[in-house]
Formats: structure tokens, sequence, C-alpha cells
């Protein structure tokens, strides 16, 4: 498995090519289901389960359902110390995305929550699930320190921020002597998609601008929908996007993209699926893709993916600059 290292001064773990992404597990009635699709994860060589305090809270007794799961299968499995566990706090209450939870207070309830469902005292990952612009960096980053040196989080992240955000927040954290953020996570797929497309103002994207910044830092990230909730794979069998959720991905550019893809796994038997996984993986930056699957045979064909790079002649032509 392709992998990656992160280090600090107390602690270090690797991170997989392929992150499981569990804000599909909506019952707390359903542990059979979704027990062994963890299993099959752990089964096929992956260790990387990534999880929210907010998800699945846009649903009717969706509240914790997703930490609940993974904690009762760690409990189950008696495998915490196996598995690198990130989960993300700081999300707006649902309805109120205007209105940031990036107090003290705030962050403090998440991560104190987080661990209790989770049935762990840490977690290897912390991040911070959005931003707000409006509160500066040397507010915030003094709270995630101190989360950090209670142990609590062995590693602190930040979802959908900026590279100019993390940047501030990195200077300001290495002039005080702060553990700074290490890893990220935004939407990146070879589907280019934009904050405005998604319908999200609160998301961040890979653009030209970040793309550099990653590049230049050789920054690690999470890219979450890196399979672009199957406009690849999906299109490739002959849906039509029009009628598929994935539309929103169903640009003149994208749509050149998929007709790559698609003759790209006619010569190299890669299947649709997973060469979005292998194009994130061929990036000069580390980028483990948070995929998520709700059937075990999904699981097995993305997993193929886990060793799986493309010369930079191919990445070109995935992209249509050839």
């Amino acid at each position: 498995m392709i992998s990656y290292t992160l280090k600090n001064d107390r602690y270090e773990v690797t991170i997989p090519a392929l992150t499981f992404g569990t804000g599909d597990f909506k019952r707390h009635d359903n542990d059979e289901v979704y027990f062994e699709l963890l299993d099959k994860y752990i089964e096929l060589g992956g260790w990387c389960i990534d999880t929210a305090r907010v998800y699945c809270d846009w649903l009717e007794n969706g509240h914790n359902s997703s930490e609940g799961v993974i904690g009762r299968w760690m409990k189950a499995r008696n495998n915490r110390d196996k598995i690198v566990l990130s989960t993300k706090g700081g999300h707006p209450a649902m309805g109120h995305m205007d209105e940031n939870r990036l107090s003290r207070e705030d962050l403090e309830k998440d991560i104190n929550d987080s661990l209790e469902v989770l049935g762990t005292d840490h977690v290897d990952i912390f991040f911070l699930h959005r931003d707000d612009v409006h509160v500066p960096v040397d507010e915030i980053m003094p709270i995630l320190n101190d989360i950090y040196e209670s142990g609590k989080a062995h590693f602190i992240g930040v979802s959908n921020w900026s590279c100019d955000r993390i940047q501030a927040a990195n200077d300001f954290a290495k002039k005080n002597g702060m553990e700074p953020i290490r890893i990220s996570q935004i939407y990146y797929s070879l589907a280019h998609a934009s904050s405005s497309i998604l319908g999200d103002p609160t998301l961040v994207c890979m653009d030209t601008k970040e793309f550099r910044w990653y590049s230049e830092n050789k920054f690690p990230l999470m890219a979450f929908s890196p399979q672009a909730k199957g406009f690849f794979a999906r299109l490739a069998k002959g849906d039509t996007a029009q009628y598929l959720p994935e539309g929103q991905y169903a640009s003149t550019a994208n749509l050149a993209r998929l007709a790559k893809v698609k003759e790209l796994s006619r010569q190299t038997g890669d299947s649709p699926a997973v060469v979005p996984i292998g194009y994130l993986s061929s990036q000069p930056f580390f980028v483990t893709s948070v995929f998520a699957a709700s059937r075990t045979w999904q699981i097995e064909e993305d997993m193929t993916a886990q060793d799986l790079r493309y010369d930079a002649k191919t990445i070109a032509f995935l992209e249509n600059k050839i």
C-alpha cells in the first residue's frame, strides 16, 4: 500500500493511500452490515478510518451514528491500536452554516464527545471540519494546541481550509512554539468541481492556487469525494448523467475526462472506479483517497488501487493536456 508517515515530537502514524470514509453509516441498528464493510477494508490491507462528530446529524436519529458504529466495531474487534482514526469537530449546527463553532467550549465539547462515543482516549487526527475566516488563527491555534497537549489528539488537521489560512495558522504556531496543522482535507478529484457547483460555499476544492501550495510544501492531503460520487464509474457503465446525483459534475471538461478514463480503463484493465484513485496517488504530494462504500464488492474493487500510480504522461492524458 502506498503510504505516508506523519511525525511530530511525540507521535508517529502511517496513513495509507485509501482511507475508509464513514459518512454513510446512518443507522444505529445496522452494525452487522457496517461491521462487514469495515472488516473487508481491514482484510484487504487498509487501516485508516475517517469519521466526524456531525456525520448523519442531518438525519432523524442520525446523531452519533457514524462514530458510534466505529466505537462498537473497535470494541468488538479489540483493534484500536491497529487503526489510524480521524474525526472532525467544529462543524456549524445543521441549518446554521453561517454560525461558526470554533470557540474553546465548542471544540473541547466536540473532541470529548467524540472520544466518549468512539470509546477511546485519543484520536490520531482531529480535524476542524469548517473554517470561519473572520476568526483569527491566533485564537484557534492555542485551542488546538491544548487539545494536542492533552493527548486527546496526536495530530491536528483542518478540513475545508484554504491554503492561505493553513499557512497563516502554521506561521503563528511556529512563532509561538505550538503544534502546527500537519494534514488537510478538501474536495479533490479528477472531476473538477467548485464550492458553487457543489452548492456549499463552506467547502474548499482543489484549484490551481491550492495545487501549487500543496505541491511546493509537499503537504499531505485527505481527498474527500475522490471518485466524484461515482461519476466516472457510473457513467462509464452507460448511466445518464442528468438522472444521477453525480450530474453536478457533468461539465464539458469532466465529460472529456470521462472519455479518457474509459480509454485508459480499456488499455490497462483498471476499472473506471479506481482510475481516479490512481490519479490522486500520482500527485507530487501525498494524497489519501477517502472513499465510501455500501457493498463489500465496492471495497474489493477500490482496494485494487492501493498501489496504483500513473506516470506523468498518463496524468496529462487524463487531464486532457495531450
